[in-house]
């Protein structure tokens, strides 16, 4: 191979740049960007365990006298990644670190050539490396005065994180085309990390279950199940047992050993072969769902909490869906359709609807309360519960909003686009990483993307790459896998261009 002098291949340290988010990734915290509307920053000592320790387990040899026979390792929890972060003090201003720092600091490491770094959504080709979370335990100010040196005041803080991981460019891929012929109205992953110890190796990412809309009509095509087993490169499908032909399946969720679909009135469910994860027979459950509250939406905090809102602002609960559902809300005091539900890992569940209807609980569905405010009277049809107190919701007519404080007060999100056209969905992969689903009135499809929290949105390259022209992205899904991968891996279920037929994307970042 002949050198050139325009050779690039190696990353160095002059491909890189600092963008600071202080108070960490959330709606309002601004970015700064390192030596224009922020000090200096350096990135020093980065350390990321991947175990805590790695001991052998040993027993005697049962042939051998003297001798020890390997039987497993004991592999204990790693420590939470560290770093140190410079900066250089600049003049006319109180540097940020000679104040005390108790909220956490996020820092975005873009990484790229031929591009304008200052550009924190497109000025990287790369990647980006995302310090999640630091906490601040130690500063070190160094010298501040001497008898004759004329160094550079700089300040280092020793940062504990609660992960480091990149994102890259989402190059989007249509998937399934010849399984497909009805709109996907729902998608989701179904994996379960493992290393080849306990079966195929999966990185969460394997395992993705579609489902399809019905044609309607007589004979008509049921609604389906399409799903693959290794990551898209190959499609199955499975038809739902019981499923009328004119039924239209609404949502899909794996919980557990099973998977679900919501039907007519009706839950659907089919257990997992527990090493392929190929579905079995469907069984109907109708138990404890009445017609006036027919459900609309799915969610799965656990096996044993499956949740489901309706209308009529009923709100069911599942410990065991082969038992059935109960009603934990019968439309006796809140009587609003409810289209989505969602919630986070510490018990808080958030349902939405129409005419503004927010309903939740922060107490894993023990009591529910409505909103004290509601920011518009318009069908809610998308809602992201990340915590008790910052939920996201989209509108029926294109617009998305956000409250930090459980619903005392909102924002508007403004975002090209906003006001035109249907907000599908929104789902989080990471603190960081987040993607908004909406079409415009024409219709035509888009997915907003942000990396730092919601504070910024992006439909364009370097972050969404090659996404088709299709008429409306009806959900989202993201991988419960570690953050590296969850963040860069994304699948797109909806309607394709010809505004009858479905279509399946999956999205995901390249790595060598």
């Amino acid at each position: 191979m002949t050198n050139k002098i325009t050779t690039d291949e190696i990353v160095s340290q002059r491909h890189k740049r600092n963008f600071l988010q202080w108070g960490g990734p959330y709606p309002g915290n601004r970015l700064t960007y390192a030596g224009v509307d922020g000090q200096y920053a350096a990135v020093d000592g980065v350390t990321v365990p991947e175990a805590g320790g790695i001991d052998p387990i040993w027993v005697p040899n049962p042939f051998v006298p003297g001798r020890y026979r390997l039987v497993g390792r004991s592999i204990t929890p790693p420590d939470l990644a560290s770093m140190t972060l410079m900066l250089k003090e600049k003049h006319r201003f109180i540097p940020k670190q000679l104040k005390p720092i108790k909220c956490p600091i996020n820092i975005y490491e873009p990484t790229g050539t031929c591009k304008n770094p200052s550009d924190f959504l497109r000025g990287w080709s790369d990647y980006v490396l995302i310090y999640s979370l630091g906490l601040v335990s130690e500063k070190d100010l160094g010298t501040r005065t001497t008898w004759d040196s004329d160094d550079a005041m700089e300040d280092s803080l020793s940062l504990t994180l609660v992960s480091i991981y990149p994102i890259g460019s989402l190059a989007f891929c249509q998937e399934a085309s010849s399984e497909i012929d009805r709109q996907v109205v729902d998608v989701v992953f179904g994996s379960v990390e493992q290393c080849s110890g306990c079966g195929a190796e999966d990185d969460g990412t394997k395992r993705i279950y579609a489902v399809t809309k019905s044609s309607g009509g007589s004979p008509g095509l049921p609604s389906e199940v399409v799903y693959s087993l290794d990551g898209g490169l190959t499609w199955s499908q499975a038809n739902i047992d019981g499923m009328a032909v004119d039924e239209d399946a609404l949502a899909i969720e794996v919980a557990g050993q099973y998977v679900i679909v919501i039907g007519a009135d009706a839950v659907y469910y089919s257990e997992l072969n527990a090493e392929t994860g190929v579905p079995g027979t469907f069984t109907k459950v109708t138990t404890g769902i009445v017609a006036a509250g027919t459900p609309r939406d799915l969610y799965v905090a656990s096996p044993r909490e499956i949740w489901m809102c309706g209308d009529g602002g009923y709100v069911y609960k599942s410990t065991d869906v082969t038992a059935g559902f109960t009603a934990v809300l019968d439309g006796g005091v809140y009587t609003d359709d409810l289209k989505r539900i969602s919630g986070d890992d510490d018990g808080t569940i958030v349902a939405v609807g129409a005419n503004g209807q927010i309903l939740y609980s922060t107490n894993r569905g023990a009591t529910w309360t409505s909103s004290a405010t509601t920011p518009t009277a318009a069908t809610l049809q998308a809602i992201n519960a990340k915590s008790d107190r910052l939920w996201w919701i989209g509108t029926a007519t294109g617009l998305v909003y956000y409250t930090q404080n459980g619903g005392a007060s909102w924002s508007q999100l403004t975002f090209s686009g906003s006001g035109t056209g249907q907000i599908y969905d929104i789902v989080s992969a990471t603190e960081e990483v987040m993607y908004i689903a909406k079409d415009d009135a024409t219709p035509t499809a888009s997915i907003l993307a942000s990396w730092n929290g919601g504070q910024d949105w992006t439909t364009s390259s370097p972050r969404i790459v090659g996404l088709p022209v299709f008429d409306s992205p009806t959900r989202l899904a993201v991988p419960d896998a570690e953050p590296g991968t969850a963040a860069n891996t994304l699948a797109v279920g909806g309607i394709a261009g010809d505004a009858t037929d479905g279509i399946l994307l999956i999205a995901v970042a390249a790595s060598l």
